[in-house]
């Protein structure tokens, strides 16, 4: 029977090690178990000494002493796993044994021996740092190693909590009812600019108590902290945590990515999302205090022809120039903006009379007749001023803004350095043309255009050898817009991509259904903008409109204004290389309107130079104009271009252009743009199928 009450207590014995995490492979690894026993009644100290023995066996130091100065002396000497408490000793008593005790160590958990079975003064000695108290009346083995054991991993527990809440990133504070500070740990030490322990027990400042559950505060040294409180018991009393969570850096992100949103980064005068949120706010204040204001919309003349000769680099410091000159020519009530690219908007606030910003905008373009220094080169650069008002041009800031973009597109062109005012004549063109916008988005969202094919005619077979497909408004649509009108608004809008694509889309499909009606393969060419060219997208869409229609590449021609391939080249080049490697072919429209060369042209991949009608009307009327579609036919002939002469309508016209070597002719004389079911029977007509 000893030897399995032996067996019994090193079972318990390692039991408890193991719980507290320090057992090793084997228990008998394990170093004895060190108790103190504070306890001054020698009856009571054998007792409980006896128990020891009998719980834990031979694995156990027992050091005892008789008061609590012996036992303080002795944790500073001798490792203690556990200590038991008597709270009625010669030179203490009572829970002040316990604060002491702690105090001297608190890596120690407590277990308090006491002489009455009074569970207040158990929750009152825990309340003051013990982990557990045991009555004596009620001691035995059993219940001294139950108390022990919960001692410990209290202890061991509280350990943990206290080293989270001291880690942690964040400042946790608690107070009482009274602000009086309980508990705060470093980092809220640190943040809140406290010391512990001297603060502990003062009242907190107001300033860093937050007035609900949730604010932002801002701390000592201007750190900003996102706060939140939470109600608990601190030793049976209402209580409030606080925690403070450093936002510091995340408020400073933020201002800056306003201030980025706020302030254009090139020029650092105000963004347009700015200006138009200021200019709400100036037309709320005019109103207000029934004042005037203007809005001057000014583009600068000539800028992208300096950006072309001296480079983007130099381009941007011309806009930062632009920029200081025109605050320094204005008021600091002023309000000045850039809108993007070389346009500047300008609010003037406090105007008496039209007249005011009309020698605003005259003196701003007196002061840019003074060229601007760009690394050694003096450049000229001038204005268009719009200028709008309120009230007299409207009320709110777009329909301001509106009416100054149309009223310096006005002062543009007249020519450099004018303003020019929105009037009513302005504005009925502003309203028709928010009328037609709304009007291209119906149709395009109900997918109502069509397309119509204009056959391009070789000139020595009279056959049709190349078809142009034509976007056209819907016939039972009463506004009747013209391709010349809703394009531009397509593309000012975006929409010109989407309808661009289906173009393709549309004429790729009828035109391979045309070539096997016919019996032969026919090309068809489409007309493409430069936001089309430019997105990034185009490329791929074409050709997988290529591939899901099934038309050959070389039966695609994409036809691109002079304008357009000259914007810029580079990027132009790129992109029309990737077609040319596919085998689509690409034509210059409108060749003669612009300002590129043939030895420019030689340079891109180009197929195709279709001549512009402008030239053609000149036959028989402008010998000038006949030697250059001479010259013209005869250079782009020995670049081994094909030409085509566009809007021919008369035979003298259709009979020049065949004797100077003209290619392929296109145009009313010839046959008008019709449906594919006309063109059909129109090829039949002509021999075709």
């Amino acid at each position: 029977m000893a030897n399995l009450a032996q067996a019994g207590h090193n079972q318990s014995n390692c039991a408890l090690h193991g719980y507290l995490g320090n057992q090793d492979s084997e228990c008998g690894s394990q170093h004895a178990l060190s108790v103190l026993l504070v306890e001054d009644n020698p009856a009571d100290a054998d007792l409980c000494q006896l128990y020891l023995r009998e719980a834990f066996g031979l694995n156990l130091d027992v050091f005892h002493v008789t008061c609590l100065a012996q036992a303080e002396r002795l944790v500073e000497q001798q490792r203690i796993d556990v200590t038991l408490l008597d709270l009625g000793l010669p030179d203490s008593s009572g829970v002040s044994s316990v604060v002491r005790l702690q105090s001297q160590a608190p890596d120690v958990p407590i277990v308090v021996l006491t002489g009455t079975s009074d569970t207040q003064l158990g929750v009152d000695v825990i309340r003051k740092k013990a982990q557990e108290f045991c009555p004596k009346q009620s001691l035995n083995a059993d219940v001294l190693m139950q108390s022990i054991r919960h001692a410990m991993e209290r202890h061991r527990l509280q350990t943990q909590y206290s080293r989270v809440l001291e880690t942690s990133p964040d400042g946790i504070v608690v107070v009482d009812r009274n602000q009086r500070l309980l508990y705060i740990n470093q980092s809220g030490a640190k943040l809140l600019q406290l010391s512990v322990p001297d603060d502990i027990g003062k009242r907190c400042p107001p300033r860093l108590l937050p007035s609900g559950r949730t604010a932002e505060l801002v701390l000592p040294q201007a750190r900003m902290a996102e706060v939140r409180t939470a109600d608990l018991d601190w030793d049976q009393a209402p209580a409030t945590l606080i925690a403070y969570h450093d936002i510091t850096d995340r408020k400073e992100a933020e201002h800056k990515l306003q201030q980025m949103v706020r302030v254009d980064q090139l020029t650092g005068l105000f963004s347009r999302s700015h200006f138009f949120e200021h200019l709400d706010r100036l037309i709320a204040w005019a109103q207000r205090e029934a004042a005037t204001i203007a809005l001057l919309f000014i583009d600068l003349d000539r800028f992208k022809y300096i950006n072309d000769t001296l480079g983007h680099q130099a381009g941007d410091y011309l806009l930062q120039q632009v920029g200081e000159r025109i605050r320094q020519n204005t008021r600091a009530s002023d309000f000045v903006a850039r809108l993007g690219g070389d346009e500047f908007a300008l609010v003037y606030t406090g105007m008496e009379q039209p007249g005011d910003a009309a020698y605003m905008a005259e003196k701003l373009i007196d002061r840019f007749r003074a060229p601007i220094d760009i690394h050694g080169s003096q450049v000229g650069i001038g204005l268009s001023i719009g200028i709008s008002t309120y009230p007299h041009c409207g009320r709110d800031a777009q329909t301001l803004y509106s009416g100054a973009d149309t009223a310096m597109y006005q002062a543009k062109a007249q020519g450099q350095n004018h303003y020019h005012f929105f009037s009513e004549a302005l504005q009925e063109q502003v309203e028709l043309r928010l009328s037609h916008e709304q009007a291209v988005r119906r149709v395009v969202q109900d997918k109502r255009l069509s397309l119509v094919y204009q056959p391009q005619i070789n000139v020595q077979t009279g056959q049709a050898v190349s078809i142009e497909a034509l976007l056209r408004w819907p016939d039972d649509d009463s506004l009747g817009l013209s391709p010349a009108q809703f394009i531009p608004i397509m593309e000012d809008t975006g929409l010109i991509e989407q309808v661009g694509i289906w173009v393709v889309e549309q004429a790729a499909e009828q035109i391979l259904a045309l070539g096997h009606q016919i019996g032969r393969p026919i090309r068809v060419a489409v007309n493409v903008s430069m936001r089309q060219l430019y997105d990034e997208r185009f490329f791929d869409q074409v050709t997988e409109v290529l591939r899901r229609t099934g038309l050959p590449a070389d039966q695609l021609e994409l036809e691109l204004t002079e304008s357009v391939l000259m914007d810029d080249p580079g990027r132009t080049r790129d992109t029309l290389e990737a077609f040319r490697r596919l085998g689509v072919s690409i034509a210059i429209d409108d060749f003669g309107t612009g300002y590129s060369s043939l030895s420019y042209l030689r340079r891109l991949p180009v197929n195709v130079l279709k001549i512009d009608r402008s030239f053609v009307v000149e036959i028989g009327h402008n010998p000038e104009s006949e030697s250059i579609l001479h010259s013209l036919i005869n250079l782009a002939g020995a670049l081994g271009l094909r030409v085509v002469a566009e809007g021919v309508e008369h035979p003298h016209e259709h009979a020049f252009l065949r004797q100077a070597g003209c290619d392929e002719l296109q145009g009313y004389h010839l046959c008008k743009p019709m449906s594919m079911a006309n063109l059909t029977d129109w090829l039949h007509r002509q021999g075709d199928g």
